[in-house]
C-alpha cells in the first residue's frame, strides 16, 4: 500500500557498505534516541535556519534530533545501513527531514500540510518507522522502540495540524457495541481519552481495527512477528477532509487521500462491513458522493 512504511527500504540519503567499515561512521559512544533540542545551539549548523525557511513558523518542541544508526541487512547480515544525522522539523505550513549527508546537509524530503494523504506508524519488534505520504513526496523516519515517547508526542501534533475541521461521526452500526467498547482504550489508536470515536474490527492476536473520529479515518493492524520476535503492528492516520474517493474492493479499503492513492487490507470482515457502511457517510460530509462497493 502507498502510505503504508516498509522498514527495510533505503533512502537516497542512507549509505551501504560492509559492517567492518561501519566504525568509521559512527561514534564510539552509543548516541542516546530521538530528542527534543534543549536549545538552538543543540542543533547541528545550518539545520534551524533551513528548517525556518522550510517548513515557516516553528518551536523548539516541533524539532526532533535523530541521532546516526546503523542496521544490517542481507541474508548473513554482513552488509549495513547507514543513517546520518537528521532532524525532523514541523512547522505552519510543513513538515520536512533536514540530513546531515553528502554531497552537502539540507532538507531532503518537504511535505506541506496541506498536502499530506497518510501518517503510518509500524512497529516491527523493538524497529519503528513514521511515514508521513504527501501528493509530491514521502518522508519517512527510523527509530526505536525507547523514543516512542518522543515520536508519540510529535505525531501527535503533527496529525493535530493536518486534521481540519470536525464533521460528524457515522452510526455506530456496525460497530462494537457499547459492552465491548471498554475493551479498546484510546492508547490503542493513539486517539485522546475524549475524542468522539465509533470502532468496529477484530481484537485479539491478529487485530485489525477501524476507527472514525470527527477528524480522522484510523487504521490499526497487528500480529504475532517471529523475526525479529514480537509484534508487528501499523497504525494509519489519515485526515477525513483529504479523502476525496474511496470504497471497498477485495477486502481492501481503498483511498485517494490528498491526491495520493492509498490501499488497506482489512484482516476482519467486521471492519470490511464498518469500512462500507460509513464511507458514504464520511465523504457525503465533505459534499461527495457515495462510492459505494468498487
Amino acid at each position: 500500500m502507498r502510505g503504508e512504511p516498509s522498514i527495510d527500504l533505503i533512502e537516497e540519503w542512507e549509505q551501504t557498505l560492509d559492517a567492518d567499515l561501519l566504525h568509521h561512521l559512527t561514534p564510539a559512544r552509543r548516541l542516546p534516541g530521538l530528542r527534543r533540542p534543549l536549545g538552538v545551539n543543540e542543533l547541528p549548523a545550518g539545520a534551524q535556519a533551513a528548517l525556518a525557511d522550510g517548513i515557516g513558523r516553528h518551536g523548539l518542541e516541533d524539532l526532533l534530533i535523530v541521532p546516526p544508526a546503523e542496521r544490517t541487512y542481507g541474508w548473513q547480515r554482513r552488509r549495513c545501513i547507514y543513517a546520518p544525522p537528521c532532524v525532523l522539523g514541523l512547522g505552519e505550513r510543513a513538515v520536512a527531514l533536514w540530513v546531515q549527508a553528502l554531497p552537502a546537509p539540507g532538507i531532503r524530503v518537504l511535505v506541506p500540510l496541506s498536502e499530506i494523504a497518510a501518517i503510518a506508524q509500524q512497529a516491527h519488534g523493538t524497529r519503528r518507522q513514521l511515514l508521513v505520504t504527501g501528493r509530491a513526496g514521502r518522508l519517512p523516519v527510523r527509530y526505536d522502540a525507547a523514543s516512542d515517547m518522543f515520536m508519540d508526542a510529535w505525531t501527535h501534533r503533527l496529525r493535530g495540524r493536518t486534521a481540519g475541521e470536525p464533521a460528524r461521526v457515522p452510526a455506530d452500526y456496525p460497530g462494537i457495541p457499547d459492552d465491548r467498547r471498554s475493551a479498546f482504550e484510546p492508547a490503542t489508536l493513539r486517539l485522546d481519552s475524549d475524542d468522539e470515536v465509533v470502532i468496529a474490527g477484530r481484537p485479539g492476536r491478529r487485530a485489525c481495527l477501524l476507527a472514525v473520529t470527527p477528524r480522522e479515518l484510523v487504521i490499526l493492524r497487528s500480529a504475532p512477528s517471529a523475526n525479529p520476535p514480537g509484534r508487528r503492528a501499523d497504525s494509519l492516520y489519515v485526515p477525513r477532509h483529504a479523502i476525496e474517493d474511496a470504497g471497498i474492493r477485495s477486502g481492501s479499503l481503498v483511498l485517494r487521500s490528498a491526491g495520493v492513492d492509498l490501499r488497506v487490507g482489512l484482516r476482519s470482515r467486521k471492519a470490511v462491513a464498518a469500512a462500507s457502511a460509513w464511507l458514504g457517510q464520511v465523504l457525503n460530509d465533505h459534499g461527495r458522493s457515495d462510492p459505494g462497493q468498487l
